[in-house]
């Protein structure tokens, strides 16, 4: 007797969270202002005290932020509202 076998579900989204539309959107965004402050990477590094690695990849969109992360980003380009940059890139 043969049992047919049910395909899992994906549980993942198809695209990967740093390929994701939005994510690349702020991606731009942040390197979009970084460049609108006439802030170099190293600038900004220092700004928010992070290895310049670690910036360069977040504005290439190779690295991840985490919310509490993504607030200091915030202050570091002077954006006094981290909400309307998120739903600025929501829209997009």
């Amino acid at each position: 007797m043969q049992t047919s076998r049910r395909q899992k579900k994906r549980l993942l989204p198809t695209k990967q969270p740093l390929q994701h539309t939005a994510y690349q959107g702020l991606a731009r965004l942040l390197h979009a202002r970084a460049d609108e402050l006439e802030l170099s990477v190293r600038a900004l590094a220092e700004r928010l005290k992070r290895p310049r690695t670690t910036v360069h990849k977040t504005l290439t969109g190779q690295r991840r932020l985490d919310p509490i992360e993504f607030l200091d980003w915030c202050d570091a380009l002077e954006w006094d509202d981290p909400l309307a940059i998120i739903e600025s890139v929501r829209r997009r």
